[in-house]
């Protein structure tokens, strides 16, 4: 009996890591609002805003999925970035946290990096570099293995092992449309956690992104701005794709839509108060992965800063 709940909970394990794979394009968190989350995923992106722009997600993917023992094994992420503009530097800066909690494992990440930014006419295009350093570490106590002396379980540690990496990304952007394209993880970093024979190891994965959106205003439609765009997401096996559509009136409520192909359709709202934004999304499955929802809330506030004034006018060279 022991070793069946043993294998139920490999099984639960697997089965959760397996569908990560294919939904998450292997290990990057998954975010249905990425229309506001640039900073996460393209360090180009940083500081384009011309202003200090904080923002938080909190997704709960799958809700009210346990295990046998009543033990949460769905998906929970939380993140946190904050970008801005250094002038000094010719471009921004920019600071990213999460926490990617899957059945009894959990991956904390930061990230930390600059983009450097060239005008082009009234385009900005940003190109971008940071750091990322990942601890992964799973929650052996969980397992409740049959052999508590289990060569694989030996010797795993409970604070985890660090990764290192590299990101990369070219960011563009217009007044009315935004092109971008990133990668996370470069180094494909690996690392063993110290298990006695090697037999689990930790290895990051290339993740490949393409992004771009457009602003389209009707006349027909006075006050509202309509918004298509796209993501994708690969590691070079897997293609994840986000097909979005917003509306927003008068820059106070927005309403979307979107289609993430073979996974889920998403319904997206949300209000702006002044330099506040908050929404809220809900994933409805189309997969037989999963059998209840997605639910997730975005808040976001942008500082704007005061560009400095050019003087106009003849200046004599005694006094550039």
């Amino acid at each position: 009996m022991h070793q069946a709940k043993y294998m139920r909970s490999i099984w639960l394990l697997s089965a959760l890591l397996a569908a990560s794979f294919s939904l998450k394009a292997q290990q990057d968190p998954q975010f249905t609002h990425n229309m506001f989350n640039h900073a996460f995923v393209n360090p180009g992106s940083y500081g384009l805003s011309d202003g200090i722009t904080v923002t938080g997600i909190f997704r709960e993917q799958w809700l009210g999925l346990k295990d046998e023992n009543n033990y949460k094994v769905a998906p929970e992420t939380f993140l946190l970035t904050a970008d801005a503009p250094v002038r000094f530097l010719r471009g921004g800066v920019g600071i990213g946290i999460a926490q990617d909690k899957e059945a009894y494992t959990k991956n904390m990440l930061v990230k930390l990096g600059y983009s450097y930014h060239l005008n082009i006419g009234n385009a900005k295009i940003g190109i971008g570099v940071n750091a990322n350093f990942n601890n992964k570490s799973i929650d052996k106590n969980k397992l409740n293995p049959v052999d508590e002396n289990d060569p694989v379980l030996l010797g795993l540690s409970t604070d985890g092992v660090m990764i290192s990496d590299m990101s990369a990304g070219i960011f563009l952007q217009k007044p009315r449309y935004y092109v971008a394209l990133s990668s996370t993880q470069l180094f494909e970093t690996e690392k063993a956690p110290g298990t006695a024979d090697g037999v689990i190891f930790y290895k990051n994965r290339r993740h490949y992104y393409l992004t771009s959106g457009y602003d389209v205003v009707l006349p027909a439609f006075q006050g509202y701005v309509f918004t298509p765009s796209v993501f994708l997401k690969s590691d070079g096996n897997i293609l994840q794709a986000d097909i979005n559509l917003m509306a927003k009136y008068n820059n106070k409520v927005w309403g979307g839509l979107t289609y993430r192909i073979n996974d889920a359709v998403a319904l997206l709202v949300g209000v702006a108060y002044k330099d506040i934004e908050i929404g809220y999304s809900y994933d409805i499955p189309t997969s037989r992965i999963a059998a209840t929802g997605s639910h997730e809330i975005m808040a976001r506030y942008r500082f704007k800063l005061e560009r400095e004034k050019t003087r106009s006018g003849y200046r004599n060279t005694r006094y550039l």
